[in-house]
């Protein structure tokens, strides 16, 4: 292997290394739901050998299968938490190979094996490779992306009906690793067009256009009838999948302009402010005065693909992230652009003074966006979001040992560096080459670091919320055995989030009475039918996991196969019968000032005594004992609970007839107003029946 192709293995590898030490020591997630949709993904396309995506058994329109795809070997052949760390050390390499379809790119932009070597250092060494430590698309996006943006260049300076058919296959391939990539595909007949004007007249040029791709006028004419139809009868969804909803409504909100560029200064920033500075002062001059068509090419791509993908990320944010956070992980892919941007500028035969003129008028601006938009004094921090604003932190902090904000620092700080580059580049151009990509891919490594230590691992080697070990469920079930989850309302959602992504059995969830799920996944409805104890609906598996908060009702068990306070495993039959149920309480178990709560206790098939226990217990800020009547099956039980305080269980001894039900009616005086507002009385803390003998007559 020649040595530069081995410097270009080198370098993945040694982000690899970066990465890897820290992949090695996840054990835990980043973000719901985001991470278990890959995760369900994966084992989806493992078991059923199919790309289509399906979750619980059914169709979900996730398009962006590459990467669950690429996981797939794993989750089908390893346990949920060794798949885990396996696909967390496979993201080690994956992100970061992006670094090689840049090199690829920069060669051929400029012809410089030295340049190329420095587009994949500076492709590499970012603060996103924090990202390798979550189970997110963008660690298949990145490289996807630079695959994409490689094949549409060289389609563009040198077209051929091969290489339009590679270019789609990239557009594809991009689509595919991430739905919000589909504007590489609006960006290039644009770019085309551009590149195509930039050496012919338009008349020419748009001839030239219409001869030279062929196949991409053909295929673009084609989507374009298709994706019209669907539109016209309103199937939007059928394009982009679940990507529908960011795709409508208001996509030019009040403020996008502003936001785009917020978003585009922290990306900028992140990336070591001086590669956006050099790309686009020599995407500049390169746009006015084209040397070869291949750095026409590019710089026609940047000058259309950067703001396009801005705008976008910019509008998705502000209509659905919470509070206008700017997610940076959507926008990181401008990286490879600007940091094969920089090394066409710094290996560029170009008049110096007409790049230096450039770079301060491209740097001028940039500045004044820097110090107008005060983007530094945000004290957010959601690492697997926005890893280069993450690093913002030590940005104030070094800020504040020279006594000045974070922006005036920042801007004063890449004053300085595009000034010593611009002076290396005048003297000794071989050097600033270099010299450049020393100081930018330090700065990704030290930034990557930072986040890594200080966010990233605290939060991916946290303990788990079940006790019983990530896949206890997988554990303690048969294989191939079915597995439905049964949230309760009110729960925390990280019991079932967690109990879901460790456990490839858990692959079903029962929404009771149109309750939670936690999950945006498809889900089967079901409902409590109170009169003759069912639960009435699909019957997807013979176990069930509760909530230890469930106080609707309770299935009738044949096992309990694992417990905890907070979920248990339990072995039932088909169809669903309850053991017991309630009504005229709330769905996390509090009785309502003025109504009678009705228990219903089912015998289904088999007279005998019930043994019911059921414990109480008054809120902390009632401020008086709360009186209770507990009556059925000819018996009736009174008595006080104390405020704060749980009183001794309540016993009950009734007969259940075979074929029906006995009552037990609770009735409590006092009312109280708990922190949410909501006026109760008391809540049930715990409900349990068990066989206690035949029935005794009298």
């Amino acid at each position: 292997m020649p040595a530069v192709w081995t410097l270009a293995v080198s370098i993945v590898l040694a982000a690899a290394g970066l990465a890897g030490f820290y992949a090695l020591r996840a054990t835990s997630w980043a973000v719901m739901t985001d991470e278990l949709q890959v995760v369900r993904l994966a084992e989806s396309i493992a078991g059923r050998l199919s790309p289509v995506p399906q979750i619980h058994g059914a169709y979900y329109g996730a398009l962006s299968q590459l990467y669950p795809l690429l996981l797939a070997p794993f989750f089908g052949t390893l346990s949920a938490p060794s798949a885990e760390t396996a696909a967390h050390v496979f993201n080690a390499v994956l992100l970061p190979s992006a670094a090689w379809p840049a090199f690829m790119l920069a060669r051929a932009v400029t012809g410089s094996r030295g340049a190329a070597l420095a587009a994949a250092v500076l492709t590499a060494f970012t603060p996103w490779l924090v990202l390798t430590s979550t189970l997110l698309t963008e660690n298949a996006a990145y490289p996807a992306f630079v695959w994409a943006v490689f094949l549409c260049q060289r389609t563009v300076a040198a077209p051929s009906t091969r290489r339009d058919a590679l270019a789609l296959v990239g557009l594809l391939l991009a689509f595919f690793a991430r739905t919000q990539l589909l504007v590489l595909a609006v960006a290039l007949p644009l770019v085309v067009v551009l590149h195509e004007l930039g050496f012919a007249g338009v008349r020419a040029g748009l001839r030239r256009t219409l001869l030279s791709h062929r196949l991409l006028v053909a295929v673009y004419a084609l989507a374009l009838a298709v994706a019209g139809v669907l539109l016209s009868v309103g199937s939007l969804g059928t394009i982009v999948g679940n990507y529908v909803v960011p795709f409508s409504g208001d996509l030019l909100p009040d403020g996008l302009w502003a936001s785009a560029a917020s978003h585009l200064v922290h990306v900028v920033v992140g990336c070591g402010v001086l590669p956006f500075v050099l790309t686009f002062a020599w995407v500049a001059v390169t746009l006015v005065r084209p040397e070869r068509k291949e750095t026409h090419a590019f710089a026609a791509l940047c000058i259309v693909v950067v703001p396009l993908l801005t705008l976008e990320v910019a509008s998705f944010d502000m209509r659905f992230t919470p509070n206008g956070f700017n997610q940076d992980r959507y926008l990181f892919y401008l990286a490879p652009l600007l940091a094969v941007g920089t090394t066409a500028a710094l290996v560029s035969r170009r008049a110096f003074t007409a790049m230096s003129a450039s770079a301060a008028a491209v740097f001028a601006v940039l500045a004044w966006l820097v110090l107008q938009l005060a983007a530094y004094d945000d004290d957010t921090i959601i690492f697997w979001a926005s890893p280069a604003a993450a690093f913002h932190t030590a940005l104030v902090t070094t800020a504040g040992w020279f006594q000045m904000p974070a922006d005036l620092f920042i801007v004063l700080a890449a004053a300085i560096a595009l000034a010593g580059a611009l002076v290396l580049l005048s003297r000794a151009p071989a050097a600033a080459l270099a010299a450049v990509t020393t100081a930018v891919g330090a700065l990704g490594v030290v930034q990557a670091l930072y986040v890594f230590e200080r966010y990233a691992d605290p939060v991916m080697t946290r303990a788990q919320k079940v006790a019983l070990g990530r896949d206890w469920i997988d554990r303690a079930v048969p294989d191939g055995r079915s597995v439905a989850l049964v949230p309760a309302p009110r729960d925390t959602a990280d019991y079932w989030w967690e109990t879901e992504l460790w456990n490839k059995q858990a692959d079903r969830v029962l929404r009771v009475n149109g309750g939670p799920t936690f999950t945006p996944f498809p889900a089967d409805d079901v409902s409590i039918d109170f009169r003759h104890g069912l639960l009435r609906g699909p019957q997807p598996s013979d176990f069930l996991v509760l909530s230890g908060s469930e106080r609707r009702f309770h299935p009738l068990e044949l096992d309990r196969v694992a417990d905890t306070k907070a979920l248990q495993l339990v072995r039932v039959e088909r169809p669903y019968r309850l053991d017991w149920a309630t009504r005229g309480i709330t769905p996390d178990g509090w009785t309502v000032a003025g109504r009678a709560a009705t228990l219903r206790v089912y015998g289904h098939g088999s007279t005998g005594r019930r043994r019911v226990v059921v414990v109480l217990a008054a809120s902390s800020r009632a401020t008086l004992p709360f009186d209770f009547t507990l009556r059925g099956g000819g018996h009736e039980q009174s008595g006080w609970v104390d405020p704060g305080g749980a009183r001794p269980p309540v016993r009950f001894s009734v007969c259940a007839p075979a074929r029906g039900f006995v009552d037990l009616t609770l009735r409590t005086r006092g009312v109280v107003r708990i922190p949410d507002g909501r006026r109760v009385g008391l809540h049930l803390d715990r409900i349990s029946s068990a066989a206690g003998g035949p029935c005794v007559p009298g």
